[in-house]
Order: C-alpha cells, then structure tokens, then sequence
C-alpha cells in the first residue's frame, strides 16, 4: 500500500516538474459528474471504465468515489488505502493526500462506507472539495465523479459544478421516468448543467436510439431542452464478467464492443476543438 502511494506521489511530482506544457498544468481540469436517474443503471461501471479509457487516451484522469455512503467504484479499481472522500469533506485531509493509484494510472479518491451524516454533509464541505478539485489543473486534465443515483443536495452540488452531467439510464420505463425527472430537477437550479444521456444496457444500437427518442422529446416539450446523447453501452457478458473479478472492462476485454463503446463515449466527448476523429 505504500509503495503504491509513493508511486502515485511520484507520478504527481514528475508532472508538475514539466511533463505538460506550463499552460495546460495551470488550468482547471474538466469536470464530469456520471450519475443516474435510480439506482442500478449502471454508474459506477460507466465512470469507472470511462475514467480508464480517458487514461489510457493519455489524459491525467482522477476519479472520485462520490456515490457518498458507498465505496464501489474505488473497490473496482482495487484501492485498498485508509484515506477516502470522508477525510476530505471532515477536513482531516486534502484531496492531494488521499488519492490513490488506480488502474492505467487513474488517481482515485475513495469512497467510504458511512451513514447519512456525510451523505448530506454540510454545504462548506461540499464547496471545499470542489475548490480542492478544481485546484488539481497540475496534476489532472479530467475529474470524473461517480456520483451514483442522483439523488441528495451533495450529488445536486457536484452537478451544479459540473462542466457536464452524463445522465445514465437503463432501458426499463422506472429508470426512463426517473432519468426524466432528474433533469427536470437539474434544469430547475440557477447553474443549469450541460447534460447528456448514455444509455447503458441496451439490447441493441435501436433500441438505445428508441429510448433516447422517448426521452429527448419529452424534455423538449415539456422542458424546452434539448437533450443529446453521449453514448450507448449494449448488453455483454464481458462487462457482468469484469465486474464479478472486480475490474475495469475495458483493460479485462479491450476487444470487446463494450470496450470500443466506451473509448469512443471518451474521445467523443473530450476531444480537442478541430481534432477528427481516428
């Protein structure tokens, strides 16, 4: 455990002596919050690989654990250590200090096992992880956090702060109807987020398209919102299969469809302005 932080400490020191040009190591890095309409659809599986992917894309990537009560997303990124998003919002200590080394070289900040007083932690704990993370321009491009259902004020915050929200459904009409009313709840605040949908466990590319239609013309009647879609994730057995042996699906089938899916929801969305696609 301690060789991995010092190798992640390591990592961090070589950047910030130059491995990136000065410009984009003092800039804010993205952030994008992946969360759900309900729960089981599949968040943390999204946020995790996604962050992966962007890794592997050579993007310097952290990935929060920010399904609060829960720690899923840092247990399918096999981290182990003892500081976790809990120390952070208590103020025991800094983000920098918590992160861990995660596959493909993802800087994981875990999450913890809690009851509902840091579920719904206070406001100035909130803010302060934001500015911490906003603050990571030196060692980070993109910020990804797994922010599970969608529900609670915390997970409201993190995609009021976000630069874009992946909204994920499944195909089944409870998670259509909940994944409508979160937006209709994050179009509702003074900092509207940049949503998009991923429909994850599709059985097929029409069937994905299908539930995007439903969802999209519902939002543009009754919200006057146009909401894209980001990506879709068919059903496949390699994903069930990886999670079960508690890895990424992107590094245990990297041939697989899924896997493709994933790395090109990653390049889609993080692609530099004027850069075509390969």
């Amino acid at each position: 455990m301690l060789d991995q932080a010092e190798r992640l400490r390591s990592l961090m020191r070589a950047e910030s002596a130059g491995a990136r040009p000065a410009a984009r190591r003092a800039g804010r890095p993205q952030l994008v919050v992946v969360a759900g309409g309900k729960g089981g659809v599949g968040t943390t599986t999204l946020a995790v690989n996604l962050a992966v992917a962007l890794a592997r894309d050579g993007h310097r990537t952290v990935l929060v654990d920010g399904d609060l009560g829960k720690a899923d997303a840092a247990s399918l990124c096999g981290t182990r250590e003892s500081y976790h998003i809990a120390d952070v919002l208590a103020g025991r200590r800094g983000v920098r200090e918590a992160l861990q080394l995660g596959p493909a070289s993802v800087q994981v900040l875990p999450g913890a096992w809690a009851t509902g007083h840091v579920t719904e932690c206070a406001p100035e704990a909130q803010d302060r992880l934001l500015r911490e993370l906003a603050r990571l321009g030196q060692h980070a491009d993109q910020v990804v956090i797994d922010a599970g259902n969608g529900e609670g004020r915390v997970v409201q915050r993190f995609c009021q702060a976000a630069d874009r929200v992946l909204l994920v459904t499944s195909a089944d009409d409870a998670s259509v109807m909940n994944t409508y009313a979160a937006v209709k709840l994050l179009r509702a605040v003074d900092a509207e987020p940049a949503i998009q949908l991923v429909v994850n466990q599709a059985h097929d590319g029409a069937g994905a398209k299908q539930i995007h239609n439903r969802l999209a013309q519902a939002c543009r009647r009754f919200l006057a919102y146009e909401l894209p879609l980001a990506g879709t994730l068919t059903r496949a057995t390699e994903v069930a299969e990886a999670s079960r042996r508690r890895q990424p699906f992107v590094l245990a089938s990297s041939h697989a469809p899924a896997a493709r899916q994933i790395e090109q929801l990653a390049a889609t969305l993080f692609r530099v302005p004027g850069e075509t696609a390969s």
